[in-house]
């Protein structure tokens, strides 16, 4: 099967893990293509992260390596109000950026990122530009209005929507009730939502499969449908609490067809990718 990874990390210095280095060793870029070459990921989707002082620089250090490999398709960081620079957003595509990314845990984050999104619509249409957002549910609830105005760009909600960590399952209409938000913008044919992330609604989170989470994919199942869901093994952070191996098989996906496995795990991500108008990136 032809994979493509909806949401992983490379920093420079690696990843801090929750023992003080990255779970991946080494290097993480040479430990992720190993991963890549021996589980058949062809495509990834690269989440920029500025959000902390020891991060910064990050963008920078996703373009250099989307210029020397091919299979990094960049989003970069995106602070709450917008770039510091108007002239990012050229920047980025003419770096290979496919798209941006958004970190928001708070309404008033959301508001701020809403207003910007307002501004920055046409440009991020034109583009096709690919848009990643960390959101948790009460900032999710303030950024319909300006999502709806993207409806040239693929919007992917990582981590199941955020709906928290539980030690046992929701019964399916708590599941449901915790990502309202997210489920309202199900109306809307470009959002979609990555499945990833699925310790952080486990306790403990090293407790694979996550049965906790299998009401959540389900709902999202349900209501988003299996064309506009994506894997995603969040690497390296992932590795803190799972194997990568555990990372390919979320539970909750098992009663799909071969075909819309298929599209879960890698070929909505490629059709995403796909956008005829998106800048070309440097040669390769």
């Amino acid at each position: 099967m032809d994979r493509a990874d909806a949401h992983l990390h490379l920093f420079a210095d690696g990843y801090p893990g929750r023992y003080g280095r990255s779970p991946a060793g080494g290097d993480e870029l040479t430990t992720y293509q190993d991963i890549r070459r021996e589980h058949g990921i062809s495509r990834a989707l690269v989440v920029g992260y500025e959000g902390q002082p020891r991060f910064a620089g990050n963008n920078a250090y996703l373009a250099g390596l989307a210029a020397t490999h091919d299979w990094i398709a960049p989003v970069a960081y995106v602070p709450p109000g917008g770039p510091a620079h108007d002239t990012d957003l050229d920047r980025w595509w003419a770096a290979g950026f496919v798209g941006v990314t958004g970190y928001l845990a708070e309404p008033d984050q959301a508001d701020r990122f809403a207003a910007w999104l307002a501004g920055a619509a046409p440009a991020l249409n034109r583009a096709g530009a690919v848009l990643s957002l960390n959101a948790t549910p009460a900032a999710t609830a303030r950024l319909g209005s300006a999502l709806a105005a993207l409806d040239g760009c693929p919007v992917l909600f990582s981590h199941l929507g955020l709906p928290g960590s539980r030690p046992t399952a929701p019964a399916p209409q708590a599941a449901a009730e915790a990502l309202a938000p997210l489920l309202d913008l199900a109306r809307l044919p470009h959002v979609g939502v990555k499945v990833s992330g699925l310790y952080a609604v486990s306790e403990p989170a090293h407790a694979w499969p996550h049965a906790a989470a299998r009401p959540f994919v389900d709902v999202l199942l349900d209501r988003f449908g299996t064309r506009r869901l994506y894997w995603g093994s969040d690497f390296p952070p992932s590795l803190d609490h799972v194997s990568f191996a555990q990372t390919l098989d979320p539970v909750g996906l098992e009663q799909l067809t071969p075909a819309e496995r298929a599209d879960v795990l890698g070929a909505n991500l490629h059709r995403a990718l796909a956008v005829p108008t998106r800048p070309a990136p440097g040669a390769r």
